[in-house]
């Protein structure tokens, strides 16, 4: 069971409790146990609950709550302790919360630096771009049937010149995946398939099957061209999360650069780091 799906349950669960209630409130909300004045919310235990190894995450709910919030008990009162002793001054420990600290405020200015970079304005610049550079070519749609002999592959050749349904034989005949679909590979542009399989289908033409096994390093195909079309440029709505990605690694790209611009930098070599170590 997933961290989200756990999550999702809880979350459900903390719903399921507080329906007396005329609205419902935010996890951050819920008080599910006190120490003292101290307050453990339900935030805090799915908050917990996503830091759990997986095999107690996939444990029953009713085992994993209890657990959770007994730990959380727990550990208010050994941080109050803490306190009390004032390990807080150490300042083996103030290394420590200051490295802590800035992780932190990096992972969260790096966050917001995407967030800022990924805005619906930036991703419909980028689609605009993509429109205008957008090239056309040619796209094929074809089937085909795999096998592992030659000699089986002419059988079922003769078979589809005695007017056999192709989509029926790859079902039966075809090692390949796409046997469920009847031999369909779908729309593939030149460069998606290996050589010998695109030179055999950019000799077709639309419903022809090839008169002779084509050998790849998968075996013996008998293909056939379903269809031939110019490409379109994606709609927006198809490939905007591939849009937010690529943004993010340009964006990601270009502030590596502009940090490290006019920065001196040296990396130890590791062999060098080994030997300090253990020397």
């Amino acid at each position: 069971m997933s961290s989200f799906k756990i999550i999702f349950i809880i979350t459900n669960f903390f719903l399921i409790i507080t329906l007396p209630i005329a609205e419902a409130k935010e996890p951050k909300q819920v008080t599910v146990a006190t120490v003292d004045n101290h307050i453990i919310t339900a935030q805090d235990v799915l908050n917990a609950t996503n830091r759990l190894p997986k095999k107690i995450k996939e444990k029953p709910l009713s085992e994993i709550y209890p657990k959770i919030v007994n730990e959380l008990i727990n550990q208010h009162l050994i941080i109050k302790h803490a306190y009390k002793d004032k390990f807080d001054q150490q300042k083996e420990i103030i290394k420590i919360l200051k490295k802590n600290k800035d992780q932190i405020i990096a992972k969260y200015w790096l966050k917001n630096f995407l967030i800022n970079n990924t805005s619906e304005e930036k991703i419909q610049d980028f689609y605009k771009k993509y429109l205008e550079n957008f090239k056309t070519f040619k796209e094929f749609n074809a089937s085909h049937i795999l096998v592992k002999q030659e000699d089986e592959a002419l059988q079922i050749i003769k078979k589809l010149k005695a007017k056999s349904e192709f989509s029926k034989l790859a079902k039966y005949h075809s090692i390949g995946p796409s046997k469920e679909n009847g031999g369909n590979l779908g729309w593939f542009r030149s460069g998606q398939m290996v050589k010998e399989f695109e030179k055999a289908v950019f000799k077709l033409k639309k419903g022809k099957i090839t008169k002779k096994p084509v050998k790849t390093k998968f075996g013996y195909h008998i293909i056939m061209l379903n269809d031939i079309r110019d490409s379109q440029p994606k709609k927006i709505k198809d490939i905007k999360q591939k849009i937010v990605e690529r943004i993010k690694q340009n964006s990601l790209s270009n502030l590596e650069k502009k940090l490290r611009k006019n920065k001196s930098i040296k990396i130890s070599d590791f062999e060098k780091v080994v030997q300090e170590i253990n020397n």
